[in-house]
């Protein structure tokens, strides 16, 4: 039985969440973003480097195209800007929901929701295209094309 298609969209946006509270409020992300999107099918990664975030969103063209669109009208970030987006074969992040950038070569801290929050999940090893999708989502963060 074949796997439907997949959309996938990457983007990236500025984080207008002050530092204080960037704890908390990545923890409410983290908690609303799953219960929402585990109802519309959509998966993925977030990644936060300082005050950017980069997101990749994976499930089907309307409901991911939909969150999108939540997201720019979002008043906790600005500047969100479409880095990728199209079909793909299969989910790359079907069990992911956030994480830290770290240099690359070195992994990522993935995070869990707390009740005030967040924590340091249990790491999970990647694939390639894991990797693939995590380097566009460090550049885009590290400032890497951020004109472009």
């Amino acid at each position: 039985m074949n796997q439907p298609d997949i959309f996938r969209l990457i983007y990236r946006s500025h984080s207008k969440i002050p530092p204080t509270q960037l704890d908390a409020g990545l923890g409410d992300v983290l908690r609303v973003a799953r219960a929402n999107n585990t109802t519309k099918g959509i998966t993925g990664a977030l990644l936060v480097y300082e005050d950017w975030f980069a997101q990749t969103l994976e499930g089907e063209e309307e409901a991911v195209r939909s969150l999108y669109t939540h997201i720019e009208k979002d008043k906790r970030h600005d500047t969100v800007k479409i880095l990728e987006e199209g079909k793909v074969s299969g989910r790359t992040f079907s069990r992911w929901a956030m994480a830290m950038v770290s240099e690359h070569g070195n992994p990522d801290i993935q995070l869990a929701a707390t009740a005030t929050g967040v924590t340091e999940a249990a790491s999970r090893s990647t694939t390639p295209e894991q990797d693939r999708i995590l380097n566009v989502m460090r550049d885009a963060t590290r400032g890497y094309g951020r004109g472009s």
